[in-house]
């Protein structure tokens, strides 16, 4: 029983770290679909009657005619709004969603957008250990700081009393 946990264990592991390489390999796939020329798009869509999780099958199975031109979704039920990232205009994609009659709404369009996991990502292939120590630091960084202000404002605090007290 022992031996069979232990070996669900390294399965497990062994499956978890195949998953960080295709999602790693999936944002270079992204990073090499990303147009030189500056020629990415977001644009944000409010879906006032996206209410269940049936209409949300229902937009995606509208934006998949449109996957040469879409490069990533996303769809947040809960306020309703729907974020297509995309290299050329989208009044194709509208017409559909519009079709729908779930009142979607394009909002805007925003050109020059590179989603931040693109950004950072160096084509050459970062490791997950040394993502892993650069995100350690910036949160030990963050902390430090935090700590620091804190204390400059004890001391302050107990500058202030002293003088108080004096008086």
């Amino acid at each position: 029983m022992a031996l069979e946990q232990q070996d669900n264990l390294i399965t497990d592991k062994a499956n978890e770290s195949l998953s960080q390489r295709e999602k790693t390999q999936n944002l270079i796939t992204q990073f090499d679909d990303v147009p030189r020329d500056g020629s990415m798009k977001v644009s944000f869509y409010y879906i006032p009657h996206m209410s269940s999780l049936v209409e949300v099958q229902c937009i995606r199975k509208a934006l998949l005619p449109f996957a040469e031109i879409l490069v990533e979704h996303s769809i947040d039920l809960d306020t309703r709004h729907l974020t297509l990232y995309h290299h050329y205009g989208i009044d194709e994609v509208t017409i559909a969603l519009i079709r729908l009659s779930l009142g979607a709404e394009l909002q805007q369009t925003l050109s020059h957008y590179e989603p931040l996991e693109m950004n950072t990502l160096n084509t050459s292939t970062v490791t997950l250990q040394e993502h892993k120590v650069e995100s350690q630091d910036s949160y030990l960084s963050a902390l430090s700081h935090f700590l620091i202000s804190c204390l400059n404002h004890l001391k302050q605090w107990i500058k202030c009393l002293q003088t108080k007290k004096d008086n």
